[in-house]
């Protein structure tokens, strides 16, 4: 098949079962129709990516018009692993829709136009095709392309006046090199005016995760994982790649670092005076993707590898807090365990890897600030668990616990999808970071990715035991409810557990805590 029809495979997946749900609505196949279509167009994208060579990037024309304004897609390392992401995360939501009964709504027409406008906007191959992909983007979510849907007019205009500054980048590199195509662009055609520019509309949609502060108003919520993390992450990472990876100066990385961990806190903060649940869940997810964005700011590899990571594994995670769980349940505990960003979850190897990055670099001191917001993450997360009333196979509970196994064995994600988009931004040396089945390996030091998520699995289960008798649950019949039916038979108590016993675990964590931590 030729290369130029390969490429559009995703948008021609999504445009004709957006066809299909627009011509036959409120049919129950719909959504099966839109979740499959979205998911093949993902794994297409992923084959793609898995294809394309370290470090090679495909420039396909389709209509040329202007030096400037060519009709064209980009196939690289960062866009494939973009859309791949982007377009499963948001079948897995289509899925997890299909499963909600009594919402008599039909949203997979406007679900599936705005999955393909952010498609089109993480392969647009130039600034201004970038520009008009967000425009696009902001209509189909926000429901101005279908006139059933409901409006937010206010946060629409918002992220469409903030998009204003990546139109006048794209002029400026216009202006100063005659294209705004990214292999066009020499890396020294950006300043930090151009910089600041571009970064607005990143600013506005991180804010944008926290503009629900109780929570999904729906049982499903589609635009912040894909209309808002997605386009977030990609512009930033995108831009710092077309400027060779690195920061206008030193003095605006150091800015900037020290705002993303500075808001980190403030979001933090805000979530330490929510209720119990998930209405905490918007400035948690919002915390973390402003350390994303502090991450960014390093020109190490170690660091750019460390904030693509971070970019790409929250759009699944802005997905599972997108979903409305019951109270109480293994999903919502897990989803509190994921936001906690603590060791065993994705966000802390993120972390982990950029300490790494600043040690290497004597700016150790930097993550001061960062670790901070961590522990306040922390505290406002698992302060706020409950206890679990029932354990159930629903799709949030799947999700939280498939974040928590990638967390476990990061070679899921980092060798096939970070590595190839950290790349992209800027060049990776091999072995920078290896994977493998245990943990990661970097020139620094190494990472027991499994061992860590055991022993923090031990550490949480002996804690929840050990706080037992406290806990409203207990004076219930059933502490857990199963689907399934068990045959009565009398109570057991549970054997005690000794009271040395938590030392053993502390002291064990806190050894293999040294040791990843330890450089060789």
């Amino acid at each position: 098949m030729p290369l130029a029809a390969q490429a559009l495979l995703p948008f021609f997946a999504l445009l004709v079962a957006a066809a299909i749900v627009r011509w036959r609505p409120r049919r129950n196949v719909n959504g099966w129709i839109a979740s499959g279509a979205t998911g093949i167009a993902g794994i297409i994208a992923l084959v793609e990516l898995l294809r394309l060579a370290p470090g090679e990037h495909v420039d396909v024309p389709y209509l040329t018009t202007f030096p400037y304004a060519d009709l064209a897609v980009r196939l690289d390392g960062l866009s494939l692993a973009f859309t791949a992401v982007t377009l499963i995360t948001a079948a897995a939501l289509m899925l997890s829709r299909q499963q909600v009964r009594g919402d008599r709504r039909d949203p997979w027409f406007g679900w599936l136009l705005t999955s393909a406008a952010a498609c089109a906007v993480i392969l647009a191959d130039n600034l201004l095709l970038l520009f008009i992909g967000l425009q696009l983007l902001t209509l189909a979510w926000s429901g101005a392309l279908d006139e059933t849907a409901r409006r937010r007019r206010g946060l629409r205009l918002s992220v469409q006046i903030a998009d204003i500054g990546l139109l006048l980048a794209a002029a400026s590199a216009i202006q100063s090199v005659g294209t705004s195509a990214f292999s066009g662009v020499p890396s020294d055609t950006f300043g930090l005016a151009t910089f600041l520019l571009v970064l607005l509309p990143v600013a506005v949609r991180v804010g944008a995760l926290a503009w629900v502060s109780s929570g999904p108003q729906a049982a499903v919520t589609f635009e912040p994982a894909i209309a808002w993390v997605a386009p977030a992450g990609y512009l930033l990472l995108r831009l710092l790649a077309l400027m060779g990876g690195r920061l206008p100066d030193r003095p605006t990385a150091v800015a900037l670092f020290g705002s993303g961990a500075l808001v980190a806190i403030g979001f933090a903060v805000l979530a330490l005076g929510r209720p119990a649940g998930l209405r905490l869940a918007a400035p948690l997810l919002a915390a973390q993707a402003a350390l994303a964005l502090s991450l960014s700011t390093g020109s190490e590899p170690l660091m750019t590898v460390a904030s693509t990571w971070l970019w790409l594994l929250l759009i699944p995670l802005a997905g599972l807090v997108s979903i409305r769980v019951a109270g109480r349940s293994l999903a919502e505990t897990l989803t509190l365990l994921n936001l906690a960003m603590i060791p065993g979850t994705v966000g802390f190897l993120a972390l982990w890897l950029g300490g790494l990055a600043l040690a290497a670099s004597g700016l150790l001191f930097g993550m001061i600030p960062v670790a901070l917001a961590v522990v306040l993450l922390g505290v406002a997360a698992l302060s706020r668990a409950a206890g679990i009333r029932s354990i159930q196979l629903d799709p949030a509970g799947i999700w939280a616990g498939a974040l928590l196994v990638i967390a476990a064995f990061p070679m899921l994600a980092m060798n096939p999808i970070v590595l190839p988009a950290a790349a992209t931004v800027r060049l990776v040396p091999s072995g920078t970071v290896s994977a493998s089945l245990l943990g990661i390996a970097t020139g620094f030091g190494g990472w027991p990715a499994l061992l860590v998520s055991v022993m923090t699995a031990a550490l949480l289960g002996l804690a929840a035991w050990r706080i037992r008798d406290r806990l409203p649950l207990r004076r219930a019949r059933d502490v857990i409810g199963w689907r399934i039916g068990w045959p009565s038979r009398p109570p057991l108590r549970p054997p005690a557990i000794p009271a040395w016993s938590r030392f053993l675990v502390w002291g064990a964590f806190l050894v293999v805590v040294a040791f990843a931590m330890a450089r060789p």
